[in-house]
């Protein structure tokens, strides 16, 4: 069996004629009803009913027939799939993060290695970001409406300080974070949304002294001293992975999550779009050893 006798069984199943078969593979109408027969008698089964000229499927050729079809298919996706880097012409993906995150240069690398050929278009704002269709991918702690949403990971949410700042120690009760001076978002930002949530189910008051909308100016205020932050553990884990500047401890007895989520406004992705979602959740699936 190989992918020739393949191709010609599928192609006679789908016209119902060897003629025609053979004129579509430019080929002699023998050649097709030899390799279509070597083909029957390989897998010990007939495939076609012939009566006169006339061939169609019987039975077992129809049950045949759906697993070679699919199968065709999926080999022509992976062909398309690995034949993606030696495409001259540019492709683009547009994608947003609302979540700010240090992984985003890891992401680019990799993809930078897996499709070069593709531009990596990568938007951080949402103020003039009117109509989200324009993207093809959305990183967000919110479900899109309209869109397909695809949760990547489930991440926990601890305080960081500067080390020395104060007493080294694993956990914080909730109760005892309103003794501290706090930096943070801005409330229009996911992830001050998000706490703010969680100080309202907690009833907590907390004293937020200095807020930014730059996610990177509150890690390096954190890490200046000028107060206790909020760090989602994965997304931000890799910013202090290989830093000594700061300690962190769990919040308990409930301490605040948050779900990352891929967002996208289509319906059925290209094979380039499938490897930039793929990769994005390898990504974080790494990140999580933090």
């Amino acid at each position: 069996m190989n992918l020739t006798s393949l191709k010609y069984f599928v192609s006679v199943a789908s016209l119902g004629s060897v003629t025609e078969a053979a004129k579509r593979a430019f080929v002699s109408e023998s050649a097709i009803s030899k390799t279509i027969k070597q083909l029957e008698e390989e897998i010990g089964v007939k495939l076609f009913d012939r009566q006169g000229r006339t061939i169609k499927l019987n039975q077992q050729g129809k049950v045949f027939y759906t697993y070679v079809s699919d199968s065709l298919n999926l080999l022509n996706r992976g062909i398309n799939a690995v034949r993606v880097n030696s495409i001259n012409k540019t492709s683009e993906i547009n994608v947003l993060f609302t979540v700010g995150s240090p992984l985003i240069p890891i992401i680019a690398l990799k993809m930078q290695k897996l499709l070069p050929n593709v531009s990596l278009n990568i938007h951080q704002r949402t103020t003039f970001a009117k109509d989200l269709k324009q993207f093809d991918f959305i990183i967000s702690s919110n479900k899109i409406t309209d869109f397909t949403t695809i949760p990547l990971l489930r991440e926990e949410i601890v305080i960081g300080w500067k080390r020395n700042f104060m007493r080294k120690k694993n956990m914080f009760n909730i109760t005892e974070l309103e003794n501290f001076t706090f930096v943070g978002e801005n409330d229009e930002t996911e992830l001050q949304q998000t706490i703010n949530k969680f100080m309202l189910s907690n009833d907590l008051k907390l004293n937020f002294k200095y807020q930014s909308d730059e996610p990177a100016t509150v890690r390096e205020m954190i890490i200046a001293g000028l107060g206790i932050g909020f760090i989602p553990s994965v997304t931000w884990g890799e910013y202090f992975k290989n830093s000594n500047a700061i300690d962190i401890a769990r919040i308990i007895p409930k301490p605040p999550h948050r779900i990352i989520y891929l967002n996208t406004p289509h319906q059925t992705l290209t094979d380039t779009q499938r490897l930039f979602s793929n990769e994005i959740a390898n990504v974080l699936v790494e990140a999580q050893s933090y």
